[in-house]
């Protein structure tokens, strides 16, 4: 065979590498396959774009090393049952942190359930339950910290007018219900 053509044949070959990597993303529930479309990172997460979603990543990526992982082992400590079978030590994740993160915000933001999320990140319905107890107690410490109130002054300084007459008012909630038309409509004879 002339060098010419084992250097088609490479080329061939990692071309069909490519298009095969492609079509995996594209068949994959995950991060990658949605990052091209801001309109599904919003459905999905509700970050109003990748970019944003990418930026929030870039801050907590660096405390991930820090994540405390729900295991079976630590779940039945926490019922005071005895574990049958021991955690391998060299346990590996079935997805990338990011996609957990995916996941989770998944779970939060579209409301999906476990089942349904196992199905789409290929793994059991197990492991996404303690994936979502995982992120949740991570980004619940690393996060809670953080102080989200404005101050007296500052919420005072940005009052709506209709809120000049209270003084100490520190937060507004807005709360609002709807009812369903067929609910109330009786159903036809």
């Amino acid at each position: 065979m002339s060098s010419q053509a084992t250097e088609d044949n490479s080329k061939t070959v990692e071309d069909l590498q490519k298009q095969l990597q492609e079509l995996r993303v594209q068949r994959e529930f995950c991060l990658q396959r949605f990052a091209g479309s801001d309109d599904n990172i919003r459905f999905y997460t509700r970050f109003p774009s990748y970019n944003h979603l990418m930026a929030f990543w870039s801050l907590i990526e660096p405390s991930i090393h820090k994540m405390v992982r729900v295991t079976r082992a630590i779940s039945a400590a926490k019922r005071n049952e005895e574990v049958v079978t021991h955690a391998r030590p060299s346990t590996r994740q079935l997805l990338q942190p990011i996609d957990e993160l995916f996941l989770f915000l998944c779970f939060l933001s579209v409301g999906l359930k476990e089942r349904d999320l196992a199905h789409r990140f290929n793994v059991h319905q197990s492991t996404v339950s303690r994936i979502i107890a995982t992120w949740t107690s991570f980004l619940t410490t690393l996060l809670g910290s953080q102080c989200i109130w404005l101050t007296p002054a500052e919420v005072q300084a940005h009052l709506p007018e209709a809120f000049k007459d209270f003084p100490d008012t520190q937060v507004i909630l807005d709360c609002r219900a709807e009812v369903s038309n067929t609910i109330l409509t009786p159903p036809p004879k």
